[in-house]
């Protein structure tokens, strides 16, 4: 049981969702509100594993009063070990009080809410061959998972059909082509060996490889056949590579199975048609939601039920400019993208939509957390009711997601928190 002070905006999310866990309803809010950046969060960055800029909205205010290496840790973890990123927003009531020696706490308007702690940074012994330390090239995201790109370059971002929610296609891809340097694969030498030694000094559970999309998928299997091949030879047979990539057809499944892949997450991220040449133009352009749909569908045939996954931006239907799309009108476009996915045995999920740097949402206002809490809600009861909590074959998550990592997500909180599933 957690120790969990409810002021009256938590008490009234807590009255609207009774038999939700205490920690997701705070989750939820802390995902939708952001935390201000702090004394004692650059203090706890100093020693935990720090953050990145992937769905950060703003960077660390006055960064000199800080020191130039402030970070950010990159998730707080509660006493029921419920992870939460760290997004960072100086307009946020969360702020992290307290320090190493003392402990801390999670506090909403200066008043504590309930106790927290952070995963400490590992301390490897040995150097990667150009002299630096394992840990800085590791992408480290939890005590055991990591996670690495193929590429950072986006081919839709080069193009202007960049996904409008997405860091990568709006802001690095854009600085790329302004530095004038020519496109090369990226090198994943020092990545790749990072991996080989931290398997073999701590478990490795699972390492996510994602990053930029290519027009020709064709082009984008052999990037990730050539990443996957190499991390899969350094970590070897058990720990789980899961590749968030686009849909690809039946012989790119099967490429990528061979190379070590073990599950897949093609994301959907709209499901409404209309929204793809909107929201998604590059997506729509290159593949299209029909042809998106039946890959998935090929994808089972190859990796099996459980390990082929899509997820929703969600609240991205209200917060367009472009749309007319009410909160309960996107509820039900969720509900009924859900419903079908599962008819077809492919397991659907969400993520809140953030406010990053660069993206045309940077300055939204977001869905109120309520909407948050229905939509995981209502998702958990379709899932439990279709039987794909059960259908895990890895025998790791209580869902697709890894808990411990994917901390922008509510989703793998429910099963785990409810016993929900057999793999709990």
């Amino acid at each position: 049981m957690v120790d969990i002070i409810l002021d009256d905006r938590l008490t009234s999310l807590k009255e609207q969702f009774p038999d939700t866990p205490d920690t997701i309803i705070l989750k939820a809010d802390v995902l939708r509100e952001g935390i201000s950046f702090s004394a004692e969060m650059a203090e706890a960055g100093s020693w935990s594993i720090p953050g990145g800029a992937f769905l950060s909205r703003e960077n660390i205010p006055e960064r000199e009063s800080y020191g130039a290496d402030a970070r950010p840790p990159n998730q707080m973890i509660l006493d029921d070990d419920t992870r939460i990123n760290t997004e960072l927003d100086h307009a946020s009531p969360y702020a992290i009080r307290g320090n190493r020696d003392s402990g801390y706490t999670l506090c909403r308007h200066d008043e504590p809410v309930t106790p927290l702690s952070f995963t400490p940074r590992p301390e490897f012994s040995g150097e990667l061959y150009d002299g630096s330390s394992i840990a800085s090239a590791l992408g480290q995201r939890a005590e055991h998972c990591a996670a690495i790109v193929h590429t950072v370059f986006c081919e839709y971002g080069r193009d202007g059909d960049e996904c409008a929610y997405c860091f990568l296609g709006n802001v690095q891809t854009p600085k790329i082509i302004k530095s004038g340097r020519r496109l090369r694969g990226t090198n994943h030498r020092r990545t790749i060996e990072a991996c080989a030694a931290a398997s073999r000094q701590i478990r490795l559970d699972h390492v996510v490889v994602s990053g930029g999309a290519l027009v020709d998928t064709t082009l984008e299997v052999k990037s990730y056949v050539k990443t996957v091949s190499a991390l899969r030879a350094a970590v070897g047979p058990d720990t789980r590579i899961t590749a968030v990539c686009q849909a690809f057809d039946q012989v790119g499944w099967r490429a990528l199975q061979e190379a070590g892949v073990s599950r897949v997450q093609p994301n959907l991220e709209v499901w409404d048609e209309d929204l793809w040449a909107k929201i998604i133009p590059g997506k729509a352009k290159a593949i299209g939601k029909e042809l998106w749909i039946e890959r998935l569908k090929q994808a089972i045939d190859v990796f099996g039920v459980g390990e082929v996954a899509t997820s929703f931006v969600a609240g991205i239907e209200c917060c367009d400019p472009s749309t007319n799309y009410t909160e309960v009108k996107a509820l039900a476009a969720h509900g009924e993208a859900y419903e079908s996915l599962l008819n077809d045995e492919i397991v659907p999920m969400f993520g809140l939509l953030t406010k990053a740097r660069g993206t045309r949402y940077e300055n939204v206002e977001l869905p109120a957390t309520e909407f948050f809490l229905q939509l995981g809600w209502n998702r958990t009861q379709m899932m439990q009711q279709s039987g794909m909590f059960d259908r895990y074959t890895s025998g790791v998550d209580a869902d697709f997601s890894c808990y411990k990592c994917v901390t922008h997500k509510t989703c793998q909180d429910y099963p785990r928190l409810m016993e929900l599933s057999g793999n709990t």
